[in-house]
């Protein structure tokens, strides 16, 4: 790449490019990230989206706090199951909405530590989106 395509205007997050200069070496050349000078806005656009569209359907009962996480965090359910230290037919049975309440308190703090969020937040997840 060449220094002069290298730059990039983004203060709030820089890199590290190696450019070829004019002279024809190479270079570190510090700028912007490329991407989030570009693209951020639209994926933090698309989150929001994907987030209201997981509380609606927390609110409609189709989904609970569990897979509103789990979604957020691009896991699969055989990742949670691993990350969680969980079987995978218990994850299963635990992301049906109605199973929810009969979540045992040390499956919630196994989930919270793999989101990385305490037990009352997923709990207050799953009621505040209620109707």
């Amino acid at each position: 790449m060449k220094e002069k395509d290298g730059y990039a205007e983004c203060p709030e997050q820089q890199v590290i490019l190696y450019v070829e200069k004019e002279d024809g070496k190479y270079e570190a050349m510090q700028t912007g990230s490329y991407i989030s000078a570009n693209y951020l806005d639209d994926y933090f656009f698309k989150r929001n989206n994907l987030e209201k569209a997981l509380e609606e359907k927390i609110r409609k009962s189709e989904i609970n706090a569990i897979e509103y996480y789990m979604v957020l965090e691009d896991l699969t359910i055989s990742e949670l199951a691993a990350r969680a230290g969980l079987m995978k037919w218990i994850v299963k049975r635990h992301l049906k909405p109605g199973n929810f309440s009969g979540i045992p308190e040390s499956a919630l703090k196994k989930y919270s530590v793999v989101f990385n969020i305490t037990v009352d937040e997923i709990l207050k997840r799953q009621s505040g989106n209620r109707k």
